[in-house]
């Protein structure tokens, strides 16, 4: 069975994406509650109905050694054991094998059970690599997996999907290369060998793997990562592309007498002030919840730990499609040392930097130096300062907190180029108003680190002035408007780019009202559209064609297969099956040219997918296109009547 993931939403690595499986669809990022059909604290039938799980993991193993239960899942199946109607996966026994150091079954007999129970994602038995493995014993059990899972696939039948398991210890490249073969073989992917470092607290070693796995895993996949029973480690594992996690610990926590609270736990014993709000909480007084004994304490704090891990789980989702994930991570590893430890491992690695679009709806929330050291945000600052801020021999620096473009006093500028001294950091005064420079929010005493002497002996000034920015209610002198337009297009396209739409004939339309840039127009036909959300352009089919011509093949190219060709041209969205290649530098989110397999240019668009995943997802929309060669209007647009001046 080969998995349909489709991808919804999206922020960066992280990610909105359903599947189906025979049971239901599956939407993630996604909980599977760990059913144990001995031990039910939480029926089934509530964890349905209740908490809305679309999808629960149960162990075979323990279902196999158990005759009775054996029996019965063989004969009713083990949706009708667990009494359980939505999607059902089922582990192994590998996690048995680490706690006991061995296990009585073969590989394929556990496998050949899971089918035969009507398994929806059945698991290969792995052999989990302990964080103490030597460099030999890693690369041991990375094989052995291989090994097993191209043996299952040999003897698959039936509806389920394969999950197999990257192991490697704490070694990077091994977890790299596990990642790239396993992803390539099976329908549904799992990060393993990270449970004790998880009950270890060893955070920054946890993510370190998981970046690694990001870095080569098949993005078409699901991502499940085995173990994370804890709502403080879902916002950063989301980050890095994980969608799928199982939690004993809602169960385990209760047992022990614990409250799960999103940036750690709480003894019930001690409880006095409640400030939760989950149903199972609102109901009771402290000294009720208190004075629960035995069982019924039990379920109460069961529901409670599952009810604090899936409103986690819908904030995170909240956040993907806000664009406002890597604010919620910020604040969430700051709880806690090791966490914060883990969240500076995710930003060095800079494993997200392929996936991380240049624009979101969302700016940043800028609070000090490590919040400067994001990735989107670092490209950003890197990618505007290699853009020189002009052509003239000196330089204006000014100095400001909040400078925009459009409201500059250009009376100021003279024969001199302009950049601004910015609590981030020095950015081109024509940049000032695209993302995330004007959409960011930035906290008062906040300083970048910056050397206005380097800036300006890099970019070959003869000379700099430093000067207070200052502002003016008149519009900006049409040059600045042509300058905006190469910086904006250098910054989001390339120096290349920039020099084909500034060598042919244009001219801007401006709003009345804010001065802001508005279109780009080329012989009354429009080029451009200024996104007064980003600052950045959208490609109309007219500056399509300009930048096809002038950037090589395949750069900002996406190409389609020559059955969906027409339905491209006349504007239809470009769905990941019927790609055929795409330039792999292209980034979620950014402007493309859409062609056919001779280079012909079909429409403009936006992607959904990087280069990459546009390649290995063969469900869900690739491209958004805007417009097609046959839908172009040769109409002049109504707003450009309004206002435009000629260069």
């Amino acid at each position: 069975m080969n998995v349909d993931f489709e991808l919804l939403e999206r922020d960066g690595a992280a990610r909105i994406c359903r599947f189906k499986t025979p049971h239901g669809t599956v939407e993630t990022p996604a909980l599977l509650p760990v059913l144990n059909p001995t031990k039910l604290v939480i029926t089934p039938e509530e964890l349905r109905r209740s908490f809305g799980i679309e999808m629960v993991i149960t162990n075979a193993y323990i279902i196999y050694r158990n005759p009775e239960l054996r029996e019965r899942a063989r004969k009713e199946g083990v949706h009708r054991l667990l009494g359980f109607d939505g999607a059902v996966m089922t582990d192994s026994g590998t996690f048995q094998s680490h706690v006991y150091r061995t296990i009585e079954i073969k590989p394929e007999e556990i496998f050949d059970f899971q089918i035969e129970i009507g398994s929806d994602v059945a698991t290969v038995l792995d052999v989990f690599s302990e964080p103490e493995f030597s460099r030999n014993e890693a690369e041991n059990s990375v094989h052995l997996t291989l090994q097993r899972t191209k043996d299952v696939l040999s003897r698959m039948r039936g509806n389920s999907m394969i999950a197999s398991t990257i192991q490697g210890s704490l070694y990077q490249d091994i977890r790299e290369e596990a990642a790239a073969s396993i992803s390539t073989l099976v329908d549904y992917c799992a990060i393993g060998g990270v449970v004790p470092l998880m009950e270890q607290h060893r955070y920054r070693e946890l993510i370190s793997i998981i970046a690694a796995t990001l870095r080569t895993v098949n993005r078409s996949r699901p991502l499940h990562l085995f173990g994370a029973g804890h709502p403080s480690i879902l916002p950063l594992a989301v980050m890095l592309g994980c969608d799928l996690f199982d939690s004993a610990s809602y169960v385990k926590y209760a047992y022990d007498g614990r409250m799960m609270l999103e940036w750690g736990s709480t003894d019930l014993e001690k409880l006095r002030y409640n400030s939760c709000t989950c149903p199972a909480c609102i109901s009771h007084t402290v000294d009720e919840l208190r004075s629960l004994k035995g069982e019924e304490r039990t379920i109460f704090l069961a529901r409670h730990n599952l009810h604090v891990l899936l409103s986690t789980i819908k904030r995170i989702k909240q956040a993907i499609r806000d664009g406002e994930l890597w604010n919620l991570v910020q604040n969430a590893s700051r709880a806690d040392p090791a966490l914060f430890d883990a969240f500076l491992s995710a930003v060095n690695a800079g494993a997200t930097n392929a996936f991380e679009p240049l624009s979101r709806k969302s700016g940043f929330n800028v609070m000090d130096s490590i919040s400067l050291s994001i990735p989107p945000l670092r490209n950003a600052l890197e990618r505007a300062g290699s853009i020189r801020p002009g052509k003239a021999n000196e330089l204006l620096f000014l100095r400001a907190r909040h400078p925009y473009f459009s409201r500059f006093d250009f009376s100021m500028k003279e024969d001199r180029d302009v950049a601004c001294i910015t609590p981030l950091g020095i950015i081109p005064l024509h940049l000032t108003e695209s993302f995330p420079f004007a959409q960011s929010t930035i906290a008062s005493t906040l300083r970048a680190n910056i050397n206005i002497m380097e800036y300006a002996e890099r970019h070959g000034y003869t000379s700099f002035f430093i000067s207070e920015y200052r502002e003016s209610n008149a519009p900006p002198p049409q040059e600045e408007y042509l300058m905006q337009c190469r910086a904006v297009m250098h910054y989001q396209f390339g120096e290349r780019a920039a020099d084909a739409i500034l060598s042919i004939p244009i001219f801007t339309v401006s709003s009345k009202n804010t001065h802001k840039l508005r279109s780009v127009f080329h012989n009354e036909r429009q080029l451009l559209f200024f996104r007064t959300s980003d600052g950045l352009f959208s490609l109309k089919f007219e500056g399509g064609k300009v930048l096809h011509s002038a950037l090589p093949f395949p750069k900002l190219r996406v190409i389609c297969t020559s059955e969906a060709a027409p339905f491209v041209s006349s504007g239809r969205t470009l769905f990941s099956k019927f790609a055929v290649d795409a330039d792999p530098a292209l980034l979620p989110g950014d402007e493309c040219l859409v062609v056919n397999e001779a280079d012909e240019l079909l429409a403009v668009g936006r992607t959904l997918l990087s280069g990459k995943e546009i390649m290995q997802f063969r469900k869900g929309v690739a491209v958004e296109v805007r417009e097609g060669q046959a839908s172009a209007s040769s109409r002049q647009p109504e707003h450009m009547k309004e206002n435009h001046q000629l260069s």
